[in-house]
């Protein structure tokens, strides 16, 4: 004798049972993902225009200004804010590092004379010790003042070669879109 199962309850009932399951998983993502949106929208925002604070505080505010910019293509610069009093203007740069692509997220503030005011690092991958370097304020501090004219006087670090040159691209980068700012 043999046995022979019930295809319903072999298997129609599980395939719809995971359907199930998988239908109200999702729509419970779902609901979350628009609860949580524009909460990690808000807080991402304020985080921005802290750093924005940070490195122009004077500023009284800023605006995008970055669809009027002709910033070239692949240009490591993708945002830019005007400072509402006219003090200077804030470059978001995300970039090459050592780690790879993507692994340095720089802000750095120019003012309307052309040199930099500040500039900070948001985010990096870089080897501790070594290329890590270029987050401390020691090395950061060496660029401020410096203008595009005289971005050379400023010293690498020994040892983070690609990390140093990242800052330096970028700090070109910065004064190529301070300058199509200009024209």
């Amino acid at each position: 004798m043999s046995k022979t199962g019930n295809v319903n309850a072999d298997f129609v009932q599980p395939i719809l049972v995971l359907t199930l399951i998988c239908l109200v998983c999702a729509a419970l993502l779902g609901y979350l993902n628009g609860v949580t949106s524009p909460i990690i929208a808000e807080t991402e925002a304020q985080i921005a225009e802290q750093a924005r604070n940070e490195v122009l505080p004077d500023a009284g505010g800023f605006t995008d200004i970055t669809a009027q910019v002709a910033i070239p293509e692949g240009s490591v610069v993708t945002a830019v804010y005007e400072a509402n009093n006219g003090s200077g203007y804030v470059f978001m740069i995300d970039g090459n590092g050592y780690g790879g692509k993507g692994t340095m997220k720089l802000i750095t503030s120019v003012g309307p004379d052309g040199s930099i005011i500040a500039t900070k690092t948001l985010q990096h991958s870089e080897t501790p010790g070594m290329g890590s370097k270029t987050a401390d304020e020691p090395w950061r501090a060496q660029f401020t003042g410096i203008n595009a004219g005289t971005l050379d006087t400023v010293d690498a670090i020994t040892g983070a070669t690609i990390s140093s040159n990242h800052y330096f691209d970028s700090m070109r980068a910065v004064f190529d879109a301070y300058a199509a700012i200009q024209k």
